[in-house]
């Protein structure tokens, strides 16, 4: 989640406006909210767009990194990963299309389950194996 949070002036109002109207057809969403004793403004989202760079002033404080765009920035969270190149031999490669190929037809709920069930299943068996160690 990012965030833009500005005193609450008057000037402010107009500029938490603009930044409001930039983001209003984003779909990602965002919120605006005032704090409980209403001295800052706060518009938060998981991507938010400051469409003019005269609109950062020194009285806005920003919470994600921002990306530079052609009449403003962009505003991206911290936390968001990174992509890494991978070079990977024959036989893992192999190992990861018959996985991607198994788990294509089932749903991320299916498929989760089915990890669940075989993790207590083999869990179970260690135990089994350990307390038939231990009873000799």
């Amino acid at each position: 989640m990012v965030s833009i949070e500005i005193k609450n002036t008057n000037e402010n109002i107009l500029i938490a406006r603009k930044i409001r109207d930039a983001n209003k057809g984003s779909v990602d969403g965002f919120n605006l909210k005032f704090t409980e004793d209403n001295r800052t403004i706060v518009i938060e989202g998981e991507k938010l767009t400051i469409p003019d760079k005269a609109l950062l002033t020194s009285e806005v404080k920003v919470n994600g990194i921002l990306k530079p765009l052609a009449n403003g920035f962009e505003i991206l969270n911290e936390e968001k990963g990174k992509t890494v190149n991978l070079h990977l031999d024959a036989e893992l490669v192999k190992e990861i299309n018959v996985i991607r190929s198994y788990v294509k037809s089932k749903t991320q709920h299916d498929v989760l389950l089915e990890l669940f069930k075989k993790g207590l299943e083999q869990f179970k068996k260690e135990n089994d194996t350990q307390q038939k160690r231990s009873d000799r």
